[in-house]
């Protein structure tokens, strides 16, 4: 029995079954936990949707901003790009069941006897483990709520509401908090993040930090897996933290980390063009 955490697949559905093939992975005694963005970028994201989602019990993910951004284009929020190799999730059959899933997914997986954290992008410093508990808990509540859309506005008008009376001020503060979880990588020492800036730390702007170098709030006993920045290469980072993401959709690796004895696997992974 083991318990795998996969980094970013994006779409990368024939490098996903290499490696969970390598790993002889096992749906029936076996876990797989996925750091979210499974779709989009590759060209199968339809497939790893289905594979993931047939594995039912035995597979997780954590929302990234990509599976947000489906959502999005789904709602009629956002527009579809070429780019998103959405068409063939928005023509299958089974679509609005996978939406529906997908809704139902959280931010933020625990594992408490393993002492594991595990989000998109991260967790910010200044927040301990009850306030990451509470803020995921508020997005997951209205995603799946008739009022999802509340999560998605741009533009908030001076007026309440209509959901449970949540001010605007509050609204503006759970949009933040998506994008801890879904879009961080860097952050001014104040706290506010920075999302401009997405390449590696050696060439960033001197004044914005990767979150994961600055003392945090919460409990030091809990490991911390994420996914989300590609672009931090051979970056070394601090222990207990575990960032997976390797850039597989790039023509990187896709990462596999085996809890148990602390594995890493990588499958080195071409362009989804060639």
């Amino acid at each position: 029995m083991s318990t795998y955490f996969i980094g970013d697949v994006h779409g990368c559905y024939r490098h996903l079954q290499t490696i969970l093939d390598h790993v002889c992975f096992n749906p029936n005694v076996d876990t797989l936990h996925f750091t979210g963005d499974l779709i989009a970028r590759g060209p199968n994201s339809l497939e790893v949707l289905r594979l993931v989602y047939a594995f039912k019990t035995s597979a997780s993910i954590v929302l990234g901003n990509h599976e947000l951004h489906l959502l999005k284009t789904y709602f009629g929020i956002n527009g579809r790009k070429r780019k998103d190799y959405f068409d063939a999730i928005f023509n299958a059959p089974d679509l609005e069941e996978l939406i529906n899933w997908l809704r139902h997914q959280p931010m933020l997986y625990i594992d408490e006897n393993k002492k594991i954290l595990m989000t998109h992008a991260g967790i910010h410093p200044n927040w301990n483990i009850n306030n990451t508990k509470e803020y995921a808990q508020e997005i997951e509540e209205i995603l799946v709520s008739d009022h999802y859309f509340l999560l998605f506005k741009k533009d908030m008008h001076d007026n309440v509401s209509d959901m449970h009376q949540i001010h605007n001020s509050k609204l503006k503060q759970i949009q933040e908090n998506i994008n801890v979880f879904t879009r961080m990588r860097y952050i001014y020492l104040n706290g506010q993040l920075d999302l401009k800036y997405k390449g590696a730390p050696n060439d960033a702007p001197k004044n914005i930090y990767p979150w994961f170098s600055l003392n945090k709030l919460a409990d030091p006993a809990y490991n911390i897996i994420f996914g989300h920045w590609a672009s931090l290469g051979e970056i070394k980072i601090p222990s207990g933290m575990y960032g997976l993401d390797s850039g597989c959709c790039w023509g990187g690796a896709l990462t596999l980390l085996r809890w148990e004895d602390k594995k890493i696997v990588s499958i080195p992974c071409d362009h989804p063009s060639t």
